[in-house]
């Protein structure tokens, strides 16, 4: 079990425990006492288990919580929420209750009441966005509802339009009745409240499904179960403290979800990535190092300082950071292993290409190598472009050995569609039926080559069910064509595919590092398909039709 999880489990039991010693003291062993002062102790032991838990919730989040605005808006749910629980304690426990300050702590209680849930509905807007982001003006006026409301209840004593009191100022705890404001007053608590326990749900809905976050939804059902019971006279409990540990509860569930994002198991994040790297103090000493990474000796790390070092299969990379430094190493062992690879296969197309002639020869002897010759025919007709293209781009990683790491980058990307395009011939040869999830695997090895080239990618697809494989080829070539017209100048592209009633939907952005002044011709099935240009964008949207192609 990580150490951070260990962590956590360690400090849930603690406040478990925590919290059921203070309850056993309030439901438990403070009705069995007579004595006063043991029945004081218990109260006073009870609060100091509970407040310090608040404070320490306030002063975790400021050390985990990234977001500057979410950080400042919990602490101030959490000081209102202290503020609350201090005021519980002197109404009740240290003051006269006929008193002034008892009545007047009273009111206090709807400091937190009123402004938590408003600042509630604030976290809820803030989550999902950046760093920078601030809310829209319009909510802040909302703070204009909530200090008039403050107001009212706290000039009750000269109108008496929240509690009115029959019996006179000194019997308000227990002869009291509520005035018309009250129903403003608690109508602004619910309703804040509903709307960010439901905010809080649908933000941790998990995209693309129906599904929810389970911690979220699990303690918003046991939060809204609780004060409907509440309200029903089924539970009895001091609301204070349960209502203060159901808020942090919500927000704290925020936070283990990664609605709030935090500083959490970054340590362990590091050490099981897979980039090799490790980060050492300004003497060289290593403090974090991934599981991969490789031992560095301090001459090899102040090379590295210089400029990238190259270690046969991979490079060494050096970034200053405050208090050190950190290392990584690239790994390009694949790229090397490709080059090999290409070489040889560069060799074997060669041989394979006196085989194919062989084949020819003995058409008229055997009617299977007849077939077989027509098929590869068919393959080297469709694909010669793109296999005379590749023996340019080798021929120039030759002559050019300086430019043979992108030239050879761009060799893997034809050589991605050489490959799928065949299959999608023996593939229709086979049967004119097959599923739409084949352009999705073609489109994702293609893109996957692409990154070789030094370009970003993204891809989603939603292919279900099954097509004819001449639209999926249809669909594929378009794709090829955008790609090679524009490859040397390609910095991003970005795929959607979508099949639905018989029709595939494409759109590829491709993003270029340069504006594009005049957008090459694309072809769909021999027909030239429209291409809107966004500055460095190019945008391509198409209809593949069954039987037929819709630009």
């Amino acid at each position: 079990m990580p150490l951070s999880k260990k962590r956590s489990i360690t400090y849930l039991l603690l406040i478990a425990a925590a919290l059921l010693v203070a309850y056993s003291l309030r439901f438990v062993f403070h009705p069995m006492t007579e004595n006063s002062l043991l029945a004081i102790s218990m109260m006073t032991l009870r609060w100091a288990i509970q407040v310090p838990l608040t404070v320490a919730w306030c002063v975790s989040i400021r050390r985990r919580i990234l977001n500057t605005a979410i950080w400042r808006m919990l602490l101030t749910v959490g000081g209102l929420l202290l503020l609350w629980q201090l005021a519980r304690i002197i109404k009740y426990d240290y003051v006269i209750i006929t008193e002034p300050i008892g009545r007047y702590c009273w009111y206090s209680f709807y400091i937190a009441m009123i402004l938590v849930p408003l600042i509630g509905v604030f976290v809820v807007d803030h989550i999902g966005k950046p760093e920078g982001y601030r809310s829209p003006v319009w909510m802040r006026y909302l703070f204009i509802p909530a200090l008039f409301l403050l107001g009212v209840v706290f000039t009750n004593d000269l109108h008496q339009l929240v509690f009115t009191f029959p019996g006179g100022f000194e019997a308000y705890n227990s002869g009291y009745g509520y005035g018309f404001m009250y129903i403003p007053v608690m109508g602004w608590f619910f309703v804040l409240a509903l709307f960010f326990v439901i905010g809080l749900l649908v933000k941790s809905r998990v995209p693309g499904s129906k599904r929810f976050q389970t911690m979220p939804l699990l303690i918003a059902v046991f939060g809204i179960s609780f004060w409907i019971a509440y309200s029903l006279g089924f539970i009895e409990c001091d609301l204070t403290a349960v209502d203060s540990l159901i808020i942090i509860m919500m927000l704290e569930g925020a936070i283990q979800s990664g609605l709030i994002p935090s500083n959490m198991n970054y340590r362990e994040l590091f050490v099981k990535s897979t980039i090799a790297a490790q980060i050492v103090d300004a003497a060289q000493r290593v403090h974090y190092a991934s599981a991969n990474a490789a031992p560095l000796d301090k001459a090899l790390m102040a090379q590295a300082q210089q400029q990238p070092v190259d270690l046969s299969d991979a490079i060494l990379h050096h970034q200053a950071i405050h208090g050190g430094h950190i290392y990584w190493q690239d790994d390009v062992k694949a790229i090397n292993n490709l080059a090999d690879s290409l070489r040889e296969a560069n060799d074997t197309l060669g041989e394979r290409y006196d085989l194919m002639k062989a084949e020819v020869a003995l058409r008229e002897r055997r009617l299977v190598a007849e077939e077989k010759s027509r098929l590869y025919d068919r393959i080297a007709q469709e694909i010669a472009p793109q296999l005379n293209k590749a023996d340019e781009l080798l021929q120039q990683s030759r002559e050019h050995p300086e430019h043979a790491k992108a030239l050879l980058s761009q060799v893997c990307v034809i050589s991605a569609y050489v490959k799928r395009r065949a299959n999608l011939i023996l593939l229709g040869e086979e049967k004119p039926i097959a599923s739409a999830r084949e352009l999705e695997s073609c489109l994702r090895e293609s893109l996957d080559n692409l990154r070789l080239c030094g370009v970003i990618t993204y891809l989603y697809c939603r292919c279900e069910g099954q097509c004819d494989v001449k639209q999926i080829i249809a669909a594929y070539d378009l794709f090829e064509d955008v790609t090679e017209k524009l490859l040397g100048q390609l910095s991003a592209m970005m795929v959607t595919a979508e099949y639905a009633d018989d029709t595939f939907h494409l759109r590829i952005q491709a993003g270029c590092r340069e504006a594009v002044s005049a957008p090459p011709a694309f072809l769909l099935n021999g027909r030239t398909i429209r291409c809107e240009s966004q500055d460095e964008d190019l945008i391509i949207d198409a209809m593949i039709e069954k039987g037929g192609a819709q630009a």
